[in-house]
């Protein structure tokens, strides 16, 4: 009986081809809406959470939430040597690196640009500064102990910051001073995926005219230890260390899994305003679905009529109207997935050109079949009053107004 329903609400679509496309378009707008929303955001938060794992897993993100950091600060900035020094002393620490940052003038052959310059631990602590900062080498070679006047590239800068395409073993004019570019680096999100150069700790002093502190200090956290229990150690330690109470800290300490929560929080708070638009156009939609069904049983009382009078209950006048809604809302539903997958892979290749993270949108076998069941449900819903008067009219009534 079902199958001879969703016959008859499929023949009644193709009569009215024009309306029922004017109202499926209604609940295509707002699955759309909803299902790229959630592919696009679901894709994203498991995208940087599994940079964020891979990278930092066991790493603590130390920062000063006081004092002056930046290039234009003069004698005071948020983290310094004895806070460095303080971190190192928790036993459970593997490896401690910090660095600075800044922006410069760099000129490339006769082509002058603003870009940034980064300065990472050099020397006998060069292999943990690259491994806490995810430092992999992708052409030439890493700065080495001694080396002068040197620095290496981010992999995404190479061809980016000037005109001409930066050539290992080449020289680009910093403030006066020529710097050979020895390598080619692809760097992780710790150290900012940034559009730069990165050179010795000491020399980048010299460069940015900051003769200590540090804007970021990262920590390794050894195997087998719990990085959350390590972090309140390292807490400690620098509340000793700066002479300040519990509650009164003047630095912020982050695990991979704080940033990863932090994100979540922001981004379901996005989501959740973007898919109340989302739910707006699905209650147009569904406006729509009770308006073109209101309008159909008018014009179909004769049809009621003659069914009745050959014996359809009202269950079942009931049933095949409602079937008829649902099938306005599950065609626009469909149709909807379908868009919004596609609109979840445009926007996935425009966020990985634009900021070069790995990112896939997540399409599932449940959120397609959830959104089109949703759909035929939402459409059910808005058809059920047309449907109810559908079924309550008498046969001689719909007959003689038929």
């Amino acid at each position: 009986m079902f199958l001879d329903f969703f016959r008859l609400s499929i023949n009644n679509l193709r009569h009215r081809k024009r309306r029922s496309w004017l109202t499926i378009i209604g609940t295509l707008i707002g699955i759309m809406a909803v299902v790229s929303l959630i592919s696009i955001g679901q894709g994203l938060e498991n995208s940087v959470a599994s940079e964020l794992e891979e990278l930092g897993g066991n790493k603590l993100f130390i920062s000063s939430s006081g004092g002056v950091s930046g290039r234009f600060a003069e004698t005071t900035f948020g983290l310094n040597e004895d806070d460095k020094q303080a971190i190192e002393r928790v036993k459970e620490i593997k490896g401690v690196a910090g660095g600075i940052s800044g922006g410069i003038d760099a000129k490339y052959r006769r082509d002058t640009e603003k870009t940034s310059l980064r300065g990472i631990t050099t020397g006998r602590n060069a292999d943990i500064a690259k491994e806490i900062y995810d430092i992999e080498v992708v052409e030439g070679r890493y700065l080495a102990t001694g080396d002068t006047s040197s620095v290496v590239i981010a992999e995404d800068a190479k061809n980016d910051i000037f005109e001409d395409e930066i050539i290992l073993n080449s020289k680009i004019d910093i403030n006066g001073t020529d710097y050979k570019v020895v390598g080619v680096i692809s760097t992780s999100q710790t150290v900012g995926n940034f559009q730069g150069l990165v050179g010795p700790l000491e020399e980048t002093r010299d460069v940015l005219n900051r003769p200590e502190g540090y804007d970021f200090v990262t920590a390794e956290v050894s195997d087998g230890e719990t990085t959350s229990e390590v972090a309140e150690k390292v807490r400690k330690e620098l509340r000793n260390e700066r002479g300040i109470e519990k509650g009164e800290e003047t630095f912020q300490i982050e695990t991979a899994q704080d940033i990863i929560d932090s994100f979540k929080n922001q981004l379901s708070i996005i989501r959740a305003v973007l898919l109340g638009i989302g739910a707006i156009s699905l209650l147009v939609g569904g406006v729509g679905i009770m308006n073109t069904m209101y309008t159909s049983v008018s014009e179909r009382e004769r049809e009621i009529g003659v069914m009745k009078a050959i014996g359809a209950t009202k269950k079942q006048i009931l049933a095949l109207f409602m079937i008829e809604s649902g099938m306005v809302g599950m065609i626009g539903g469909l149709l909807g997935a379908t868009v919004g997958i596609g609109l979840s892979y445009v926007a996935a290749a425009l966020i990985k050109s634009s900021v070069s993270l790995p990112f896939q949108p997540y399409v599932s076998p449940e959120l397609v079949f959830g959104a089109i069941f949703f759909s035929f449900i939402v459409g059910m819903i808005s058809g059920a009053l047309p449907a109810r008067k559908a079924s309550k009219k008498e046969p001689v009534e719909a007959l003689r107004s038929g």
